[in-house]
């Protein structure tokens, strides 16, 4: 359950950084893929919480 909660925030983490690269991206390919990166992301985050709550 250690390993799963240690994944579940890494994947938390790498959604924080896409949303900033997004946020500071100039680039408009760049600032929607990693905005959508991010979503995605934290979706799965949500989903694997409320599993393994």
């Amino acid at each position: 359950m250690i390993e799963t909660q240690k994944r579940i925030d890494d994947l938390e983490k790498r959604a924080a950084e896409s949303a900033l690269i997004a946020d500071r991206s100039t680039d408009p390919e760049t600032r929607r893929y990693n905005a959508s990166l991010a979503r995605e992301l934290r979706d799965i985050t949500a989903k694997l919480r409320s599993q393994f709550a």
